[in-house]
C-alpha cells in the first residue's frame, strides 16, 4: 500500500520542493498541496488523507494548531527553519520533524518513520 500525502506550507518554495522530493518516495501514491492553511483544513477534515506534512510557522492556522486539532487521528510531519519548534511538536504528537533546509533522504527517512506507524512494518536489519 502506498500513502496519500498532504503538504501545507505557506512558503511556495518549500511547498514545491517538498511535493518534488515526496513523489519520488517509492511508497508515496499520491501529494496534494496547499498553501492556505484554511484550505488545508477542510480537506483534511473532508477527506482524511493517511498522513499530512505541515510547516510549523504559517498565518492563519499554523503547524502546531493542526497537531493539536489532527494529530490523534492521523499522523503528522512537522517541519520548520526554527529547530526549537521540534520539542513542542514532538510533545503535541508529530511523528517526526524535518528542519528546513532539509533533503531527499531525510525527507525520506520521515516518510518511512509514517510509513512504518501505519502498517507496523517491520524493518529487519543485518
Amino acid at each position: 500500500m502506498k500513502l496519500e500525502l498532504v503538504i501545507v506550507d505557506d512558503s511556495h518554495l518549500w511547498l514545491s520542493l517538498a511535493e518534488k522530493l515526496a513523489k519520488a518516495h517509492p511508497l508515496v501514491r499520491s501529494v496534494l498541496t496547499f498553501e492556505d492553511s484554511y484550505d488545508a483544513w477542510v480537506h483534511i477534515q473532508i477527506a482524511k488523507p493517511q498522513v499530512v506534512m505541515a510547516d510549523i510557522e504559517m498565518p492563519g492556522m499554523h503547524g502546531l494548531s493542526f497537531l493539536e486539532m489532527f494529530a490523534d487521528r492521523l499522523p503528522f510531519i512537522s517541519s520548520s527553519t526554527k529547530q526549537e519548534f521540534e520539542i513542542v511538536a514532538r510533545e503535541l504528537g508529530c511523528v517526526d520533524f524535518v528542519s528546513k533546509p532539509f533533503t531527499k533522504s531525510e525527507l525520506h527517512k520521515s516518510i518511512d518513520l509514517v510509513y512504518d506507524q501505519i502498517y507496523d512494518r517491520k524493518v529487519i536489519t543485518p
